[in-house]
C-alpha cells in the first residue's frame, strides 16, 4: 500500500483527460517510467520538478498554475497579508 506524500493533482488529471493526453505520453516526454508519472499525479511519489513541469507546459500547453496551486485552508486565507 502506497502512502500519500502530498495532495494528488486532481485538476491536472482532469485537464489531461479533457485533452486526451495519456500518462504514457507524459512519461515518454520526460523519459521516465509511466509508474513514476502515476505516483507524481497521485501524490504517492516525488513531486514534479520545475524542469519537468516546464517541459510539460511547453510541449502540451498545460496551464502552469495546475502545478503550483497552493491549498491554503479557508480560515487561514483570512489571516494572510498580500505583500
Amino acid at each position: 500500500m502506497l502512502i500519500r506524500k502530498r495532495q494528488p493533482y486532481f485538476e491536472l488529471k482532469g485537464w489531461l483527460v479533457e485533452n486526451g493526453i495519456k500518462q504514457k505520453q507524459l512519461a515518454e516526454t520526460l523519459g521516465i517510467p509511466q509508474t513514476s508519472i502515476n505516483h507524481k499525479l497521485n501524490g504517492t511519489g516525488p513531486d514534479f520538478t520545475l524542469k519537468e513541469s516546464r517541459r510539460l507546459v511547453e510541449i502540451y500547453g498545460i496551464p502552469a498554475s495546475l502545478f503550483f496551486t497552493i491549498n491554503v485552508p479557508l480560515k487561514e486565507q483570512n489571516n494572510m497579508q498580500i505583500a
